[in-house]
């Protein structure tokens, strides 16, 4: 209801009340008394009625709403998010191309970055496979955004790491993330909990 409504039918009651002499004792009292609790009720009622639809209205359920996740976007970059399709054929023939099983790829991306190619991290890794600057450039990425380049760069340097640790999927997921160095290091997964929560996710949703 109207704060301006409410204070005219307040005042409408108090000049009411003044012009009988007495508060609810007279007839014209008690009349303007119970024509301003009628109209009052009424108002509410109707802001009620009125507060319930909009909240229907405003708060229905939609099954089609997804909630992505906030990404820093590169500077100066030129490339947008592209399809599932286009994304889902870079992944099968870089798999082919360097014999890496296509879901394990996709359990990298997912973690990495979600499938938004333009995700950049706080340290610095790029696109889809998050893949460090250097790396990039070792591999041959002229631009990590680039959602073919970077999977096809990214997938080339999981493939290393497999056949560098004869196929164990932890090992390479592990050097993937900590570095070749530290595994080495440490003749297995590094005691590092990023690096170990990271095998540990990646390993479940490939499984």
């Amino acid at each position: 209801m109207e704060i301006s409504v409410l204070q005219q039918m307040i005042q409408h009651q108090a000049m009411a009340m003044m012009a009988s002499g007495k508060q609810n004792t007279s007839s014209n009292s008690v009349f303007a008394d119970l024509a301003f609790k009628q109209l009052l009720q009424e108002k509410i009622n109707n802001a009620t009625n009125y507060n319930n639809t909009f909240m229907q209205q405003k708060y229905i359920p939609s099954s089609a709403h997804t909630t992505y996740p906030i990404t820093v976007l590169p500077e100066n970059s030129s490339s947008t998010k592209e399809g599932t399709d286009s994304i889902y054929a870079y992944i099968k023939n870089a798999a082919s191309k360097y014999g890496v099983d296509e879901g394990l790829i996709h359990a990298v991306i997912k973690a990495e970055s979600n499938y938004n190619n333009e995700a950049r991290s706080n340290a610095g890794a790029q696109g889809l496979m998050q893949l460090m600057p250097a790396t990039a450039r070792g591999l041959g990425v002229t631009n990590p955004y680039d959602s073919q380049q970077n999977i096809e760069g990214g997938t080339k340097y999981l493939s290393r790491m497999l056949q560098r640790y004869n196929g164990k999927v932890e090992l390479a997921l592990a050097a993937y993330n900590a570095g070749p160095g530290n595994v080495d290091k440490y003749q297995g997964i590094p005691p590092f909990k990023e690096t170990q929560n990271y095998v540990s996710k990646i390993m479940k949703a490939y499984i």
